[in-house]
């Protein structure tokens, strides 16, 4: 894979999934105004259908089988990066944002326009090749709820919100219904509509009913009025709109990008309701002070923080939002008539949560004009807790209803309920899943195998969205009768109730399949003592040191036990690396790549020097040996060379591995030594 693919994936992921998105809905729009846009902003020679196009493995069964490769090399360098697809995927989205009838085809013809862009031929690729492409929309929305908002707030939709006809293009489509333009205007749309005191806010097919009725889809796209006309597609898109009106906070303008949003969040504690934010970015201060003498404080290590100067949650602060600006950063909760809290395992009370968890407690607090609908769905969907808590609770807001403890013991009944009854609950929907997991559970030893349960104590199963129906969950290849309700029930399965025997085992549902195992105890040996030392052959000491096994430990040198060595006339030379590095490496002239270890600290520091605090680096010697020291801190690699002769990467080592981090660490000198370096592994890569 060549730099401008890399550039592109760099690109993109800054672009659509950088850090300046923290708390904001992501949509990743890419049509070809926005692709020429970044191509000049960035510098970028090649186009980016050109550059995705070469990669492809035309009139083969896996076309996309190079771009997939790349992903995982990236990914064993940066598990926590963003999957290193985004190009093909900006593409699928360009091909979208094309679909409309120019004579040729109609405008559902979606895979005739994809195969044009990436290769001029409308039929080098088809459906049939493009499930690899919908897999990758997945692992995408999956990473991003992972990374619980850090990098933007998913809008990819789950795979039961699709029509069954759009199942794989409809990942793409979803991204290119609102253009930068429609996502401008709704604000307007949204503060005209609260104007009229409509309670708020409204679920995604009330605002299309009055876009429609007050003939404002007008103000919107093309493609957002085509999506409009389309029944199969337009719930997708009330979800879509909708989720935008729960995120408006009443400003004239959604939080623009690279402002931080803290979530403004309500907390019950002892009998009182109160504020708590919580902030998504990667970096915090422990004091943030906003306008108005609104002060965050963090609590402890963690997303929160305590709130002063506000007002305490009231019917009125409730229903008008809150927002505080403050340098580089918005303190905001849009207003709301059904207020839902769930235990919060971070804080330990109960706090504010955007949407009912299957077989959890919650308090539900709703606003006059909202209980119709809230007593319609628990009457449909809730196990326990339909009937109002009519104790005068001096906490609950005036004129408020309370409902606890809620518990919805089956998601799909829930799931249902909500679609039906709408109204101000339609936004609560469950969190989305979109891969197979394992949660909970007994881990035996983790050191040894992070997915090692004591028997008895198995993990739980979540099921992807996909998994439409009972009966789709295989354990060891075997359906199980007896997890036919729980897997019905749409709820996490327990596999402890199986009384599986000791072993390994696997459990598979929609495609995919994960592994783990079980054991009565588990035996962690003692690590083993090793020796370093120096070889010794007839009477000569080795150049550098290495691991003494049972045959050269008897005659090798070790500590300063050296009266009977001589040692080598070999060069030897000292560099300082910091311990403070997420990675440390050697890139050889002769193709051997090591990862050097910071040292741990000697025992006899504590007792000799109690008051001198660990180095910020550790020492390492290089004899007889030349290359490029590598240090990778904060993403960004530097390099420095010891003795750097020329590269010659295949007479030694591995390879590939090597010319896989100088590729990485490409960007880390602009010494000439180093871009010899760089064109050795860019041959060897080809």
């Amino acid at each position: 894979m060549d730099h401008s693919y890399q550039a592109w994936q760099e690109v993109l992921a800054e672009e659509f999934f950088g850090r300046q998105h923290t708390g904001h809905p992501t949509l990743f729009y890419v049509d070809d105004d926005v692709e020429q846009e970044l191509r000049h902003g960035y510098g970028l020679e090649e186009p980016l259908a050109q550059c995705v196009g070469r990669f492809l493995r035309l009139g083969t069964a896996e076309p996309y089988s190079a771009l997939e490769d790349y992903r995982w090399r990236r990914r064993q360098q940066d598990k926590d990066g963003v999957p290193a697809f985004l190009p093909l995927l900006a593409c699928s989205v360009m091909a979208a944002c094309r679909m409309v009838n120019d004579g040729n085809h109609r405008a559902t013809a979606y895979h005739a326009r994809f195969s044009e862009l990436l290769t001029g031929d409308e039929k080098r690729l088809g459906s049939h090749h493009y499930e690899p492409v919908s897999r990758m929309w997945r692992v995408l929305a999956s990473w991003q709820h992972s990374q619980k908002g850090a990098r933007g707030v998913c809008t990819i939709p789950a795979p039961a919100d699709l029509p069954s006809n759009r199942s794989m293009i409809g990942f793409a489509q979803s991204q290119a219904l609102l253009s930068g333009t429609d996502r401008s205007f709704m604000p307007k749309l949204f503060r005209s509509l609260r104007e009229h005191g409509a309670t708020w806010p409204l679920p995604g097919e009330a605002l299309l009913a009055h876009i429609e009725i007050r003939g404002m889809e007008r103000h919107f796209s093309k493609g957002f009025r085509g999506a409009l006309q389309e029944e199969e597609f337009r719930p997708f898109l009330a979800r879509l709109i909708g989720n935008y009106a729960a995120a408006w906070d009443g400003s004239d303008e959604l939080v623009p990008t690279g402002v931080t949003r803290a979530e403004l969040l309500v907390r019950l504690d002892a009998g009182r309701l109160g504020w708590v934010a919580r902030l998504r970015s990667a970096e915090r201060k422990e004091r943030i002070d906003l306008k108005g003498g609104v002060v965050l404080e963090q609590l402890g290590d963690t997303a929160y923080y305590e709130v002063t100067g506000l007002p305490a949650p009231s019917a009125d602060t409730l229903a008008r939002g809150v927002r505080r600006d403050g340098d580089g950063l918005v303190l905001s909760r849009p207003s709301c008539s059904v207020l839902v809290l769930a235990r919060d395992d971070v804080l330990g009370v109960w706090a504010g949560t955007d949407g009912f968890r299957p077989g959890e407690a919650h308090v539900v607090l709703a606003a006059p004009a909202a209980q119709r609908d809230v007593q319609r769905l628990l009457d449909r969907a809730a196990t326990t807790g339909r009937s109002a808590d009519t104790g005068k609770l001096a906490w609950v807001p005036q004129g408020w209803s309370l409902h606890k403890p809620v518990v919805f013991d089956d998601a799909v009944t829930l799931r249902r309920a909500l679609k039906e009854v709408q109204g101000a609950v339609g936004l609560l929907q469950p969190p989305a899943q979109f891969k197979l997991r394992l949660e909970g559970g007994l881990k035996l030893a983790p050191s040894l195998d992070p997915h090692l349960y004591l028997r008895g104590g198995e993990p739980q199963v979540v099921l992807p969205d996909a998994a439409e129906s009972a009966g789709t969950l295989l354990v060891d290849g075997k359906e199980r009768p007896e997890l036919g309700k729980t897997i019905a029930a749409g709820r996490p399965v327990p596999l402890a109730v199986l009384r599986l025997e000791p072993g390994r085992h696997t459990v598979s549902c929609a495609g995919a399949e994960i592994g783990f195992a079980t054991a009565d105890q588990a035996v962690v040996e003692p690590r083993t003592t090793k020796v370093c030392g120096f070889t010794v052959v007839d009477g000569e000491a080795s150049a550098s040191p290495s691991l003494l096994d049972e045959q050269t430990l008897p005659t090798g040198v070790t500590g300063a036990d050296c009266a009977s060595a001589t040692g080598q006339d070999a060069a030897g030379v000292m560099e300082l690396c910091r311990r403070d590095a997420d990675e440390v490496l050697f890139a050889a002239a002769d193709g051997r790549l090591w990862t050097l270890e910071a040292p741990g600290q000697p025992d006899w520091w504590t007792e000799r020097l109690p008051d001198t605090p660990a180095p910020l680096r550790f020492e390492a010697d290089f004899h007889g040996i030349g290359g490029w020291l590598l240090e990778r801190r904060s993403g960004y690699w530097k390099g420095r060379p010891v003795n750097p002769a020329t590269p010659k990467p295949e007479s030694a080592g591995n390879p590939r591995a090597w010319a896989r981090a100088v590729l990485n660490a490409q960007h880390a000198s602009v010494d000439p030594s180093w871009a010899a370096y760089v064109q050795a592994a860019k041959e060897l890569d080809r």
